[in-house]
């Protein structure tokens, strides 16, 4: 399987859909900073969603829990 196979297996799956709707989330949400993330003015975070998916995607190997949880309490606001 080539990278961008596993990656897209990734996505698709249970837990890329988890993960994708708990960013979404955070983007909806007034509790986190996640403008900062995107670029041209993205109204709707999709910069931020899908930079951090991505990132996930690559590094199959790793927490992801463990990340989303980090990237929390890197934007949220106080």
């Amino acid at each position: 399987m080539t990278n961008a196979q596993a990656r897209q297996t990734f996505m698709e799956s249970e837990k890329g859909r988890s993960l994708r709707e708990q960013l979404e989330m955070m983007v909806e949400s007034p509790l986190y900073n996640t403008h900062a993330f995107s670029l041209n003015g993205d109204p709707e975070g999709a910069v931020f969603v899908n930079k951090h998916m991505h990132y996930m995607s690559s590094h199959r190997s790793m927490n992801h829990s463990q990340y989303l949880s980090n990237l929390k309490l890197m934007t949220k606001i106080r």
